[in-house]
């Protein structure tokens, strides 16, 4: 388009929010037009609360160049025999085709035509059907622009035709908005880079989102698939041997003088083992069985081999996701799992208030995740009615300072960080005390010896307390670590993901594929392979706690 032809702000993207969708813009007045199917206007007026009197439609206008026509769907029912159907038995088929059939009976379709006209909607019937069903009368309550629009149909000029087959389009029609239209509509449409975001979604659509895989393609990768399999397999197994012989090794060197043996012990622990193994093997092993079916939540789930993770390896998304989430455990560690210890110090060097300033920093952690998200999400507001914006707008009048207000959560480069920021917030002072309590065990010996080696503050901060501390850090540092890797409640309140996909983090896109797209096998191989990609870390945390040394600090 030339740069007169645009005119921008005038564009909405509807919402998942409740009153956001197309229906309630258009009825509030926020929306002159939407998009939408025309086939029974009532129900979209009772949609959006307005008089269907008031309704009107007209086709999309035609693409740029020869040939391009204007297009409009228009239908009274839509049936479609998924897939699915084929893997009935034959009862069950002739059951679904005579529902279909009755459905789009002629006399049903003529029955519906009939109660429009009863309902005073004959303004957006056919002519040609009003005719056909003796209603001709009422062809002259047709507005002339809806009249055009019929007889542009009836001639060809107006395409109207319905596909045979469109996939999982509702997946699609959601990333569209979600990961192209509603950043490009936004504050920082200007810089989006569209072209790449669709490119973006039809790799998506066409790695199994919206159509199946083609088996010449799974084909081709099986083989490869297999060796990845074998490969990961002999990596397991070694790290558990590692794992058993060692523990094997510690207990053959423990002494067993003194200790009573005695089935109570067993007795006792039985009810715990058995609720583990129940919330959290059982799971996890119907998982592991999962990752290799095309799982279906009613019908027969048949095995499928490799072939998830296949259609895994080539979507480009869940890569993406992947480095997002790179990119969000990095945040934590930088923010979420540093200033705990910087604060920690600054609380031990208090000359006064001590207990003061550690129930300041120790009350966020009383406070409900939700409800911290939620009142970010509220400080969040990208206008300038916000309170960060209007913090801004405060150290904006400040001379030689020269600050613009932000949109935050719909800022693809600030999203991310707006996500880690409320837990370091909430978090900090908690981890913060366990810090404290190890800075109290070091012995105050070391700190005397080293200032009478001419110690200053750096040489004791570098030579005794952060050796001293060291094991604890390590231990908080792999365990923060795996938690923030399978951590996503803060996204999912804050941004869903979104702008686009600059905070879709792994966790968040298996909740996705398992409980949106009902994707349930794609989810848990997703999950597996996420915690394979763990599994080198617990080894090491395993390694760690195995040499911690625990020491009670006094105050």
């Amino acid at each position: 388009f030339l740069p007169d032809d645009v005119i921008k702000g005038v564009a909405r993207v509807p919402g998942s929010r409740r009153g956001m969708s197309g229906f309630d813009l258009l009825g509030r007045g926020e929306a002159a037009m939407i998009m939408a199917t025309v086939d029974d206007l009532s129900s979209t007026a009772a949609a959006a609360r307005l008089d269907p009197s008031l309704l009107s439609w007209f086709p999309v206008p035609a693409a740029p160049g020869p040939g391009g026509k204007r297009i409009v769907q228009i239908y009274n029912h839509f049936c479609v025999a998924y897939t699915g159907v084929g893997e009935r038995s034959k009862a069950e088929r002739d059951a679904v085709w005579q529902t279909m059939t009755a459905i789009c009976d002629k006399r049903v379709v003529d029955k519906d035509i009939t109660a429009k006209v009863l309902q005073g909607m004959s303004r957006f019937v056919a002519p040609m059907d009003l005719k056909r069903l003796g209603y001709g009368e009422y062809v002259r309550d047709i507005p002339a622009a809806l009249r055009r629009n019929f007889e542009g149909i009836a001639d060809g000029s107006i395409q109207a035709c319905t596909e045979p087959w469109s996939g999982f389009w509702y997946l699609m029609d959601v990333a569209i908005s979600r990961e192209c239209l509603s950043i490009m509509l936004g504050a920082n449409g200007e810089r989006f880079n569209y072209r790449g975001a669709m490119q973006a979604i039809e790799d998506k659509a066409n790695s199994g989102l919206m159509f199946e895989t083609p088996l010449e393609v799974l084909d081709k990768w099986r083989p490869v698939a297999r060796v990845v399999l074998v490969f990961f397999v002999v990596l397991f197994v070694f790290l558990g041997h590692r794992v058993v012989r060692a523990h094997v090794r510690k207990d053959a060197l423990e002494s067993r003088a003194g200790v009573r043996k005695s089935w109570l012990a067993v007795v006792l622990v039985l009810p715990a083992v058995l609720i583990i193994l129940f919330w959290r093997y059982y799971p996890l092993a119907r998982g592991m069985v999962m990752a290799f079916q095309d799982y279906k939540i009613a019908g027969e789930s048949r095995f499928v081999g490799l072939d998830n993770f296949i259609i895994l390896a080539r979507d480009r998304s869940f890569w993406v996701s992947l480095l997002r989430t790179g990119e969000f455990v990095f945040l934590n560690m930088a923010l979420a799992f540093t200033f705990p210890i910087l604060l920690a110090f600054l609380l031990s060097e208090a000359p006064r208030f001590k207990i003061f300033f550690r129930t300041l920093f120790f009350l966020p952690q009383m406070t409900s995740g939700i409800v911290i998200a939620l009142m970010w999400k509220l400080m969040y507001n990208p206008t300038p009615a916000g309170f960060l914006n209007r913090f801004i707008l405060l150290l904006d009048r400040l001379p030689l300072i020269n600050i613009q207000t932000q949109t935050w959560l719909e800022d693809p480069k600030l999203a991310m960080l707006c996500c880690v920021l409320p837990t370091v917030w909430a978090t900090m002072g908690m981890a913060s005390l366990i810090y404290l309590a190890a800075l109290h065990s070091i012995p105050p010996d070391l700190y005397e010896a080293a200032e009478i080696d001419g110690a200053g503050i750096r040489s004791k901060l570098w030579h005794v307390t952060i050796p001293s501390l060291l094991p604890l850090i390590i231990i908080n540092f792999v365990g923060t670590f795996i938690a923030t890797f399978q951590n996503m409640g803060n996204i999912f309140l804050l941004t869903f993901g979104g702008p686009g996909d600059a905070t879709m983090v792994a966790g968040l896109k298996i909740w996705i594929e398992a409980y949106n797209n009902l994707r349930f096998s794609m989810a848990t191989s997703m999950a597996w392979i996420l915690g394979s990609l763990l599994i080198g870390l617990t080894y090491v945390q395993i390694q760690f706690l195995g040499k911690v040394e625990y020491k009670r600090a006094s105050d």
